[in-house]
């Protein structure tokens, strides 16, 4: 069972004390510990607040001190739901025949029961504070045995023994302790991981290891009394292998790429664990090469392995730490697209491996947004992250981001998200569906959507002819606008629906209202008849739910290209739509002399048509085109369409992509169509 992962806070607390005898290597141990304990890839502690230290180690940290920040880490661990993990490292002693440990402050004296630290007493105020979901204890003295709390007075206390403690004591209450070598050798463990341990260690597995490796009989205390938790754990192991292998074939082969320019002084050795990578960048770190050409390709190596525990240690963030629900393949997809602007590899498999790839695409291939090798990822992250209707702030998020040093682009990435949900927002659908056969219609029928709730809705009287129809339009954009004023929000995107007839020749972003209309817009063309659907065609709204289903397990690119000879034989074509021989949308290779009739039947059939923008064959070019930016569709069109009317750069991508009209059909329209359907009465239309 995966343990669960609340916030996990830190305090370790190593006075000397000068009444005893300094402590070598204290500070030092100390300051270690603390170090693997913070470490996202072990210990997974979280960073203290500003200005409040979580390591309190040397001279000068007397007992009023200690017992103060005790109780303060444990007040914040509560208000947090977090688990507390607490070293005390340093002197200890009893007092008289007591067997209760008296940890010695830097203002104790032996003979002064006032003066020393009871950390009995303190575990048990943490223990029974509310919300702290846990207390994991270090307690590395002599007589360390006599700091375990009175366990039996918690079941009368504030959480009647709804609590929780692992304790690990180097020595019991009547030994001594040498050297810290318990704590020295527990680090050292931490570092290097344990082999076949799993993802984590518990203080049971801890104990094995340092005890054996230090000769050492320690004590471990526990209490389990939070039932719902999974069982405590220690640390993560740094020696964990996951399912897969933990780099994919990308990051073997930038790894690959990275080390052969350095010979022998690369030294080959099995990456198998995030440790590996750690002990692989200390070692090249550690060489002294000073020609100009060598220095660039050890900066490199060392740029891939930094990149590299990044996606590692983004992965295990992702699979056991992340603070919303586990995300699925299809959430992995969507959220790599939007950081990305691409698709992922159509070789990708689903699942863990499915998020192995992307993350290591986006901290090795994907473009950095202004110089920034982390601004991917973190959009990535902060894409899954509003899934799951999660905060920038959300402890589990800012641990992740500073621990790989992108706190302020996970926040960027954030703003980002937020502007990008403002400018969707709001929809505006026009609906040319009272129109007859290719005739224009003497009405548009206007919606204003704030998401799925009706913001507006008129009815705007035309000419039924296209120069009628596009300067209403007009009209219909000013009303449009002054109700979005009332949201807060601007209109960006319109859909615009119409029969196939019409959409076979007009390209409404070209409407001219002093400006392009899709200079501005996004524009959607939908087709109508899916709102008052004939009765020959029965039930193709809720087939194409399922055809959309289907495309989401799909290819990354579910797109049928149609030559010539398939589109000459139409009944054929027709009838294979109907068996379901065609999945996805439908892209047509050449443009028929007369579309408009081939257009219906297609329409019924397929949930997206494209076709040439001109007369003859589409160019290959444009084909590749629709393919590479196929998880941006349709947006992607108003955008090429834009750029095309700029004149811009020929060889930019946009002037193949811009060659190509289309329809679109989503789970959104479709949505509209059947609140259509559900709010008309004798084809009179919703209001």
């Amino acid at each position: 069972m995966t343990p669960s992962t609340p916030p996990r806070h830190l305090l370790v607390i190593a006075p000397q004390c000068p009444a005893q005898g300094l402590l070598t290597g204290l500070e030092e141990t100390a300051e270690s510990l603390h170090a693997v304990l913070l470490d996202e890839e072990l210990g997974g502690c979280e960073p203290s607040p500003p200005g409040v230290p979580s390591l309190l180690c040397g001279p000068g940290v007397g007992r009023a001190e200690i017992d103060q920040s005790v109780r303060d880490a444990a007040d914040r661990a509560g208000a947090a739901e977090a688990v507390l993990v607490i070293a005390f490292l340093g002197h200890g002693t009893t007092l008289g025949q007591t067997p209760k440990l008296a940890f010695m402050a830097s203002d104790s004296h032996e003979d002064v029961a006032t003066s020393v630290v009871h950390v009995g007493g303190l575990l048990t105020l943490a223990l029974d504070v509310p919300g702290v979901r846990g207390v994991i204890a270090l307690v590395d003295t002599c007589r360390a045995g006599g700091a375990v709390p009175d366990l039996g007075g918690l079941a009368g206390g504030v959480r009647q023994g709804a609590t929780s403690l692992s304790m690990l004591m180097s020595a019991n209450a009547v030994e001594s302790a040498h050297g810290l070598a318990y704590t020295r050798t527990l680090v050292r463990v931490l570092r290097d991981g344990l082999p076949g341990a799993g993802m984590f260690l518990s203080p049971e597995d801890v104990q094995e290891a340092v005890d054996k490796e230090a000769s050492t009989s320690s004590q471990l205390v526990t209490l389990n009394g939070l039932s719902l938790d999974a069982r405590p754990w220690f640390a993560r192991n740094a020696r964990h292998r996951s399912d897969g292998a933990l780099l994919g074939p990308l990051g073997e082969e930038d790894l690959r790429l990275a080390l052969d320019p350095l010979g022998d002084a690369a030294p080959a050795l099995p990456i198998v664990t995030s440790g590996d990578l750690a002990r692989l960048r200390r070692t090249l770190a550690a060489l002294d090469r000073h020609p100009a050409t060598a220095d660039q390709h050890l900066a490199h190596a060392l740029r891939t392995l930094d990149r590299l525990a990044t996606a590692v240690r983004t992965r295990e963030f992702l699979l056991s730490s992340w603070p919303g629900s586990l995300p699925e393949s299809e959430r992995i997809r969507r959220a790599y697209v939007t950081a990305a602007g691409r698709p992922a590899s159509a070789s990708a498999s689903d699942g863990d491996e499915l998020l192995r790839d992307c993350v290591e695409s986006l901290c090795l291939r994907v473009p950095r947004a202004k110089g920034s090798p982390t601004a991917p990822l973190a959009t990535f992250v902060a894409a899954l992250a509003v899934e799951d209707g999660l905060a920038a702030g959300t402890p589990g998020l800012t641990g992740w981001a500073r621990g790989i040093g992108a706190g302020v682009e996970l926040v960027d990435a954030f703003a980002a998200q937020a502007r990008r949900a403002a400018e969707n927002r709001l929809r505006l659908v026009v609906s040319l569906h009272s129109a007859m056969a290719d005739e224009w219609p003497e009405t548009l029928l206007v919606w204003l959507l704030d998401g799925e709730t009706l913001v507006g809705r008129e009815d705007f009287r035309c000419p039924p002819t296209q120069a009628g129809v596009e300067q209403r339009l007009g009209a219909v954009l000013a009303w449009a606008t002054r109700q979005a004023r009332c949201t807060g929000f601007r209109l960006k995107r319109i859909d615009i629906a119409a029969p196939a007839a019409l959409l076979a020749c007009w390209r409404p972003e070209e409407a001219r209202l002093g400006q392009r209309l899709g200079l501005y817009y996004d524009i959607v063309l939908r087709w109508s008849d899916r709102l008052n659907l004939p009765a020959h065609l029965g039930l193709i709204n809720e087939f194409a739910r399922n055809q959309l289903d289907e495309m989401k397990d799909g290819p990354a690119t579910p797109v049928n290209w149609l030559d010539k000879a398939e589109l000459s034989a139409v009944q054929k074509l027709v009838e294979s739509l109907g068996n379901g021989c065609y999945g996805g949308a439908l892209a047509l290779r050449h443009r028929p002399e007369r579309l408009q009739e081939l257009l219906e039947p297609l329409l019924a059939y397929a949930p997206m048509v494209l076709w040439p923008d001109g007369t003859g064959d589409l160019p290959q070019a444009s084909q590749d085109s629709v393919e590479r930016n196929w998880a941006r569709l349709p947006g992607e069109f108003s955008a090429a369409y834009r750029t095309s009317w700029k004149q811009g750069d020929p060889a930019h991508e946009h002037t193949d992509l811009a060659r190509v009209r289309s329809v679109w059909l989503d789970e959104q329209w479709l949505d509209f169509c059947d609140a259509f359907a559900n709010d008309s009465v004798d084809g009179e239309n919703p209001r």
